[in-house]
């Protein structure tokens, strides 16, 4: 293994497509990256955190193509009269989603910026976190909610509940769309409405932290070759993919995936 470093064009490269394919399945694309990290010899504080953040950044661009159509009708809707069921709808939706990612106001905090950075150096702790998402999953495996119409947002205390799921799942090994996914199918969302709602959460989430990961950018000496390729890569890939994804997701539900789950986090652990 390498000594730490920043990313090289072909490590870019491997962890985008890892990326494209991880960030929408139940498995933690975050906590994989942190182990190819490992693998590839990246310092999470020297390239690491920052390559990750980038390559969440071309994941949320392919969910913003894919659900463009969605969230231009959205934007058309919440803009429309008052009184047009319509309107009501995309309102609440919008609304749902404001509350559900107010919680993430807390990743902004140093003490929980440091603690991420420590568990994505840590192989033990991203063992541990895909154990936890492992456990949620099948927790959660028997729900079976009749499917409902996934434009219908949920209710504002379901929606908090489902945030504070994503808060959790900005450490490294716990997956953002299996925590959103499993905790929505808890509170009785069917699977089409609680994975659209998981990636709409999404892109909120995703494009604050790359906003705040650009700030911090700024001013410093970075390569950016490595980090744009990345990019390109998870975007290509993650666009590629999401569609079959999802229908995979829809049909098998969260159970496949934690057997899966228990062989790496442990595999990590034990490394």
């Amino acid at each position: 293994m390498l000594g730490p470093e920043a990313p090289s064009y072909a490590a870019a490269a491997a962890m985008g497509a890892l990326q494209g394919v991880a960030e929408f399945l139940p498995i933690s694309s975050s906590g994989h990256l942190a182990l190819a990290a490992r693998a590839f010899g990246i310092d999470p504080e020297h390239g690491g955190h920052t390559l990750s953040v980038v390559l969440h950044a071309g994941t949320l661009l392919a969910v913003l193509v894919y659900y463009r159509r969605s969230l231009i009708q959205l934007l058309r809707d919440f803009f429309g009269p008052s009184a047009a069921e319509t309107t009501k709808r995309a309102r609440a939706m919008t609304l749902a989603i404001v509350v559900a990612t107010a919680p993430l106001g807390l990743a902004l905090l140093a003490p929980v910026r440091r603690a991420i950075l420590f568990v994505e150096g840590d192989l033990r702790s991203i063992g541990i976190a895909l154990l936890v998402t492992a456990a949620a999953l099948a927790f959660t495996h028997r729900r079976h909610p009749p499917e409902d119409d996934p434009d219908e947002a949920p209710g504002l205390g379901p929606a908090l509940l489902i945030g504070l799921a994503q808060l959790c799942a900005i450490t490294p090994g716990i997956s953002r769309s299996g925590a959103t996914i499993a905790a929505a199918l808890a509170l009785g969302l069917g699977r089409r409405r609680a994975a659209q709602f998981s990636f709409f959460l999404s892109i909120p989430a995703i494009m604050g932290a790359t906003v705040d990961e650009l700030g911090e950018l700024a001013g410093e000496s970075v390569e950016l070759g490595p980090l744009l390729l990345g990019f390109g890569v998870s975007f290509g890939v993650g666009l590629a993919c999401l569609g079959a994804l999802l229908a995979i997701l829809a049909r098998v539900g969260l159970m496949p995936f934690v057997p899966y789950l228990l062989l790496v986090g442990g595999a990590a652990i034990l490394w």
